[in-house]
């Protein structure tokens, strides 16, 4: 391919039907199928959110071609099997922005507030569940297989949009002390169903809290565990220095504060 030449999306589009030829294609290419390329999409997806956390620019580019690479091999295992194509996943696309924006794109040319967008938005996607013959509720279309924090924080925003929600932290905090002593008692019991259950309710006001003061409690658990690596560190290093130059450990202090 010309290196002057400015690639494009259907340059991509090109060298993936070309990996798939059945006669002159990559094996390894051949070989997948929409199931096998999962764990590519996720891998590639934590990449992207990692460099994204960093605030490289130029790996953020890098880790975005490669997240686009599995949709064009998506879209390509698609038209091979005549399901769909590239043109129609972006029709999709841009008929779903169009239609969750009547704001914007239709006759109704209205400003309106984040809560009422997110109210309207509820409002559009219980109607297309409705047009698909799925259950209206927004509570029952949340995917199981996103990560249990964002499950969680899925569902709270899906209630605050209809108006379920706490009214400030200092509630969410009451609710929090309420459910340690609660914790404590099935601890105490040493009920496991009872412990995981209040564990569970737990995590999902923590969840809460961190939702209505506007922290994102998967970058707040990421700094946690980044701390806690860091300070791990140390201390082995520490340890490992003391018993170089005391032969022993025995006298070293296992304070881990």
């Amino acid at each position: 391919m010309n290196s002057d030449h400015k690639q494009t999306l259907s340059d991509l589009l090109d060298i993936m039907e070309k990996l798939r030829d059945p006669k002159q294609g990559c094996r390894w290419d051949l070989q997948q199928t929409s199931r096998s390329l999962i764990p590519y999409i996720i891998e590639e997806s934590y990449e992207l959110v990692e460099v994204l956390d960093i605030g490289d620019t130029e790996k953020t580019c890098d880790e975005l071609g490669d997240l686009l690479l599995q949709i064009v091999f998506q879209a390509q295992i698609g038209k091979e099997e005549k399901s769909f194509d590239m043109g129609k996943i972006i029709g999709k696309a841009v008929d779903k922005m169009i239609r969750r924006h009547p704001h914007i794109f239709g006759s109704e040319k209205k400003t309106k507030t984040v809560a009422e967008q997110k109210l309207t938005w509820e409002k559009i996607k219980e109607k297309e569940r409705l047009s698909k013959g799925e259950d209206p509720s927004p509570f029952k279309s949340i995917n199981k297989f996103l990560p249990a924090v964002n499950q969680a924080l899925k569902l709270q925003n899906t209630a605050s949009s209809l108006g379920l929600d706490f009214n400030d932290a200092e509630t969410i905090l009451a609710e929090t002390l309420k459910k340690f002593s609660e914790t404590e008692k099935a601890i105490q019991k040493k009920n496991e169903n009872e412990m995981k259950n209040e564990i569970g309710d737990l995590f999902f006001l923590i969840i809460n809290l961190s939702r209505i003061l506007k922290i994102d409690p998967e970058l707040c658990i990421r700094d946690a565990n980044k701390k806690f690596s860091e300070r791990c560190t140390e201390y082995f290093q520490s340890r490992d220095l003391f018993k170089s130059e005391n032969d022993s450990t025995k006298h070293f202090s296992t304070d881990f504060t």
